[in-house]
């Protein structure tokens, strides 16, 4: 029903003219039609017809369909394009469907290339839309078009941008490689598309990862490491780019599926020995004779639930070290306290050591602390000698990178292998409770000291004793 108001002065006759209600000084005309238009065609009613065109209103006149463009979705192309959020895809809705689609779907060659959530809400509330037909020599160029559209979107993340630039670059460079083939055939008389070498090769890879940072405003060291995980999994980029995974959660996602792999590899090889022993450490107290170690060096857990183990430890080492002998534990900051507390209710204090972290800091979020270090605490048997005879060792060590390919929390290989080499000799006993991915034992292998240590995984055991066999073989 449409309600048309008209104020009292206008003139407009009452008698017969369809009025139910005065109020104030304005007439309501109550009638009995969905729209202003369908009244004004009504010619049964005159007076409303002619006070209506002289108030100003029109009567539209009727469009002539006309045939539209409806851009085809290729699935390809979708795939490029980073989904919504459902709280962005709603917004998105929410401004449509309140003013219209006021910018133009880019199409090429029929082919939608931008605008793929705007077009489904818009056929689903039917509303109306303009597209744009862009040109581009080949689909190659756009999928480069959507790519490049793409990398300026606000709600992309750094990860997904800097997997988007990688993409870019990795586009630009296959285009490039083809248009010189092609022009490289065509100058030997032939349309077979040959391979460029020598000095047509591409520019350098690091040239290419910086200029396309510098293009798209993203980190180089990002596009760097999306580069190397795309040479081991080329499906982790798109997952990058979707915002499905950080490129640090990537990172670890395929350290520990070859961890997996390796761990399933050494169970099935069914490798044993080389001094390592599946359980907990206190099978230590039955393996080891008393007074029979030169020297503990480990690394063990440093979740609070863990402290129990290092008063454990230090019983462990009091008890098997030879007189003089040291136990070198790496730890973490947070529970330091506590965790020299319970060494030393065992062993003597010696000296506070640190190892100085390869990859600049660390951030301890909860407490607001860079951190770019780790302690070494440096624990003797009791009593402490006092006066040493081993070699001048150094507090301060340098990390080479963690090597996490073994164990999720493994650390570098030099500041143990320091210590070890300064505080032992060829066929000394070292031991480390907390065997982890192998690093103290294959580091023994390779020195010609003799290890023993304890794992509780199974699988980490198994691929830590493969670990040091093939340290073996290599060493020969």
């Amino acid at each position: 029903m449409a309600v048309v108001c008209i104020s009292a002065w206008s003139g407009f006759p009452l008698a017969g003219s369809g009025l139910d209600f005065v109020f104030d000084d304005v007439f309501i005309i109550c009638c009995h039609y969905m729209t202003i238009q369908q009244l004004m065609e009504d010619q049964t009613l005159p007076c409303i017809h002619d006070f209506l065109l002289t108030s100003g209103f029109m009567l539209k006149p009727k469009r002539t369909p006309v045939l539209k463009l409806v851009p085809k979705v290729d699935q390809e192309f979708a795939a490029l394009i980073a989904p919504l959020s459902s709280e962005e895809h709603q917004h998105l809705e929410a401004n449509l469907i309140a003013h219209g689609c006021r910018d133009a779907l880019v199409v090429w060659r029929g082919l939608l290339l931008d605008g793929h959530n705007r077009l489904d809400i818009c056929n689903r509330h039917g509303l109306p839309y303009d597209t744009a037909e862009i040109e581009l020599p080949d689909r190659e160029s756009a999928k480069l078009w959507i790519e490049e559209n793409q990398i300026g979107r606000r709600n992309l993340s750094n990860d997904q941008q800097a997997a988007v630039a990688y993409r870019i670059m990795q586009r630009r460079v296959s285009i490039s490689k083809r248009h010189r083939a092609a022009k490289a055939g065509a100058s030997h008389g032939s349309g077979r598309i040959l391979v460029v070498h020598g000095s047509h090769q591409d520019e350098s890879k690091p040239r290419q990862r910086e200029r396309t940072a510098k293009a798209h405003g993203v980190s180089t060291r990002k596009i760097r490491e999306i580069a190397a995980l795309a040479k081991t999994d080329p499906e982790i980029v798109t997952r990058i780019a979707n915002g499905e995974i950080s490129l640090k959660e990537a990172k670890e996602f395929l350290l520990e599926r070859g961890r997996q792999a390796k761990l399933k590899d050494a169970l099935n090889k069914h490798i044993r020995g080389e001094g390592i022993h599946t359980g907990h450490m206190k099978q230590l107290f039955r393996i080891l004779d008393d007074d029979s170690v030169n020297l503990f060096i480990t690394d063990p857990p440093y979740e609070q639930k863990a402290l129990t183990l290092y008063s454990e430890l230090g019983k462990l080492a009091q008890k098997k070290l030879k007189p003089g002998g040291f136990c070198f534990v790496e730890c973490g900051q947070l529970y330091l306290d506590d965790v020299i507390r319970r060494l030393a209710e065992s062993l003597d204090w010696y000296w506070l050591c640190g190892v100085k972290l390869s990859h600049g800091h660390s951030r301890i979020w909860h407490r607001r602390m860079s951190n770019t270090y780790k302690p070494f605490l440096m624990f003797a048997k009791r009593p402490a000698p006092t006066q040493s005879k081993h070699l001048w060792l150094t507090d301060l060590v340098q990390s080479t990178h963690a090597d996490k390919t073994h164990h999720k929390h493994g650390q570098g290989v030099s500041e143990f292998q320091y210590y070890i080499e300064r505080l032992t000799l060829p066929g000394d006993l070292v031991v480390d409770p907390f065997v982890g991915g192998g690093t103290i034992p294959e580091i023994c292998a390779k020195t010609g000291r003799c290890f023993v240590g304890t794992e509780l995984n199974p699988g980490i055991a198994a691929a830590a004793r493969a670990r040091v066999a093939a340290a073996k073989v290599k060493k020969g």
